[in-house]
């Protein structure tokens, strides 16, 4: 009788504290300090696909980013926490703007945000799907760029986004040969002008 007693009590308290969805979110966001991966993207508008792209990332938390996009058409978004460039080497052009004014417009910049901003900015619910955990976010601002974002987990590995504009336009990015909390140097998430390329500041 002890021992259906003593179990009964010790389901309860676990039961009493057993993470919301929000709080494991932010908890598994949290553990990701520093990141690379190889990242397959595609954007689509009115169920059609109108872009495809595929690359390389790396972040280091918060406000790093290095987003290296290789095909269809080289280009490159690098953040070092206080600016963004964006360097379209076809075009010999890079544009550069204060990384406030990027903060939610691609999945970088969400993931390389800090630490409170899902509580903060995001309604959290929770699925499983297989060995996968899907976590659904709803933006609390009508006027955010991201009004849901659907983000996958397979353990504590990020594999993939799903990111719902104001235009109605859905952004899916699938990760892989994920590294977790890597040493990354410092010159990756700075940039330096080449040589002939035109400068556009925002």
């Amino acid at each position: 009788m002890k021992k259906i007693l003593i179990a009964l009590l010790l389901s309860i308290s676990t039961a009493g504290f057993s993470e919301t969805p929000d709080v494991l979110l932010q908890t598994k966001l949290n553990s990701i300090r520093s990141m690379t991966a190889v990242f397959k993207q595609s954007v689509k508008a009115k169920h059609r696909v109108v872009s495809r792209s595929s690359g390389t990332m790396a972040l280091q938390r918060p406000g790093r980013f290095r987003w290296q996009t290789l095909q269809p058409m080289a280009q490159l978004m690098v953040a070092d926490g206080q600016k963004i460039w964006v360097y379209d080497k076809d075009l010999e052009q890079v544009t550069v703007k204060t990384q406030k004014k990027g903060l939610g417009g691609t999945a970088a910049l969400f993931l390389s945000g800090y630490d409170d901003t899902v509580t903060r900015d995001f309604t959290v619910t929770q699925s499983n799907m297989g060995n996968e955990i899907v976590f659904d976010l709803k933006s609390k601002s009508p006027k955010a760029n991201f009004q849901r974002i659907k983000l996958v987990f397979r353990q504590n590995s990020l594999t993939g986004l799903e990111l719902y504009d104001q235009l109605g336009q859905v952004t899916t990015v699938q990760l892989s040969q994920i590294k977790l909390n890597p040493k990354l140097a410092t010159g990756l998430f700075q940039f330096k002008t080449p040589k002939g390329v035109d400068v556009v500041q925002q």
